[in-house]
């Protein structure tokens, strides 16, 4: 197993792996609820009115859909015993559930799916609060930066920048460009909530895109989110566990936890 998987792996079936990345990606408050079944509502009611929170966590686990948008769900779905191991997390969602109420509860419940909530300004955030006066918005400050250094800029400036100084020949945005003592690393940041639909896409685009590297430019996919787990099973039917194609890459395909990137880039020093 390449030794950046097998990081974050070990970070993800760890404990506060979740905690500590609400950090990076963190998630606000509830939506506006719908309706939901009157079956449903007596058995919620009653778990509300009890002291014991987590069994209404378990068991809104249980429905198709969680009352509000919350991306770490799917990774408790996948692996419940993650629950207890991030501490943080389950109370965070336990407070923001008892702060809805019983009746908006119920109401989201049967709310129609959404899509998950996109993270790509919250990593920008990050990388700008993390690396604190290591962020440039001038290209030739950047270039001569030395140690580790970020480029600030939307997806298109990042682009062309690469484009034109490190040999990069895709049309997609990134989401960073760095420079970690003399060496080119670009990047995309994608948190994986569930498996399926669109969520599968964004893995199959990451998994791609790090399989780019070529000459001195180091291509990253930061990865989070359910796809670290090893209790996950994206497929019941029988296909291959989609995710088990990180066990395959290459040591030189660098797919790592966001919460490895600054141990990642510290590697890179001669």
């Amino acid at each position: 197993m390449n030794a950046w998987v097998k990081k974050s792996v070990g970070l993800a079936n760890g404990t506060g792996y979740l905690d500590k990345l609400s950090a990076i990606y963190p998630v606000g408050g509830a939506e506006s609820p719908s309706r939901t079944s009157k079956e449903e509502e007596a058995e919620l009611k009653e778990l509300f009115r009890a002291k014991d929170k987590s069994k209404l966590l378990q068991a809104l686990l249980e429905l198709e859909r969680f009352p509000y948008d919350e991306p770490y769900i799917g990774y408790f779905r996948a692996d419940e015993s993650a629950i207890n191991r991030n501490p943080k997390t389950k109370k965070r969602i336990i407070t923001t559930l008892h702060a809805m109420g019983i009746q908006k509860i119920i109401a989201g419940a049967n709310k129609s799916k959404s899509e998950s909530r996109k993270f790509g300004q919250s990593f920008r955030k990050w990388i700008c609060s993390e690396w604190e006066g290591a962020v440039y918005t001038d290209e030739t400050r950047f270039l001569r930066s030395k140690g580790v250094a970020f480029l600030d800029g939307s997806d298109k400036k990042l682009k062309e920048f690469a484009t034109k100084h490190f040999g990069y020949r895709r049309k997609k945005g990134l989401d960073f460009v760095a420079l970690a003592y003399g060496i080119p690393v670009i990047g995309e940041a994608k948190f994986i909530s569930a498996s399926g639909g669109t969520q599968d896409k964004s893995f199959r685009e990451g998994i791609e895109f790090l399989k780019k590297t070529s000459g001195t430019t180091r291509y990253v996919a930061v990865l989070d989110g359910v796809i670290w787990n090893r209790k996950a099973k994206p497929y019941t039917n029988g296909r291959k566990n989609l995710y088990s194609s990180l066990d395959n890459l290459q040591p030189q395909h660098i797919a790592l936890s966001a919460l490895l990137l600054k141990q990642y880039l510290q590697s890179l020093k001669g």
